[in-house]
């Protein structure tokens, strides 16, 4: 795997937070991080609450601007890239799924406009996805408040996996489920993986579950 090229490289990466009205001084929360993360590879990130996990997630994916290094998408760096045209091809599952869905929009609406934003054409491919998901098609109409737990998150991994990413920030994606929908939701992941190639950062306080999942595991503040 080592003479894959990097789908996302981080070099010198380094995470702030603002602070300070009049100065807006730094102050750092991790880093600096080297990273790459080749096709078909889970790499786990490591570290205790606190620690910047969800930022190093979300800086590789350049939604935060508050971080300094070097970000590269298949070799392009993402501050000197268009990144509209990419940004399908490289997504986020959070630990609040929910947020991922208008609370005034049906599932459907919000799955049907994403595909329209990135530019897919391929509305036929939703209940497909329900299916592989277990989620009866019905389910679509209905908003997101009327779900459970784990079925907003099923329909958050068809918001992403239905656009094929070749990348993906899993942000604590079981920490709020049942042990039950923890294994499921874990066995569509995996199984995405094996059948795409997908390449992932799996963000979690359990070393234990980093083990399981990911290919190697990263600690903040330990050499990569």
């Amino acid at each position: 795997m080592t003479d894959c090229p990097a789908v996302v490289q981080a070099r010198q990466l380094r995470i702030y937070h603002p602070s300070g009205l009049v100065f807006a001084a730094r102050r750092w929360v991790a880093g600096p991080l080297n990273l790459a993360v080749r096709r078909n590879e889970f790499v786990g990130l490591a570290g205790p609450s606190g620690s910047g996990k969800t930022s190093v997630g979300k800086a590789l994916l350049n939604l935060i601007q508050t971080w300094e290094g070097d970000v590269f998408w298949n070799g392009r760096h993402v501050r000197k890239t268009p990144l509209r045209p990419l940004r399908a091809g490289f997504g986020w599952i959070s630990q609040e799924p929910a947020l991922a869905f208008n609370p005034r929009r049906r599932i459907r609406q919000t799955l049907e406009e994403t595909l329209f934003v990135n530019g897919r054409n391929s509305l036929d491919a939703i209940e497909p996805l329900c299916g592989w998901m277990n989620l009866e098609p019905g389910l679509l109409d209905r908003y997101p408040f009327e779900l459970s737990a784990g079925q907003i998150q099923r329909f958050a991994l068809i918001r992403v996996f239905m656009l094929k990413p070749e990348f993906v920030v899993l942000d604590e994606p079981t920490s709020s489920l049942d042990p039950i929908n923890q294994m499921e939701i874990l066995n569509r992941i995996l199984e995405w993986r094996r059948q795409h190639g997908l390449a992932g950062l799996f963000i979690a306080h359990s070393r234990r579950l980093l083990e399981t999942v990911a290919d190697r595991v990263v600690e903040l503040g330990r050499p990569a």
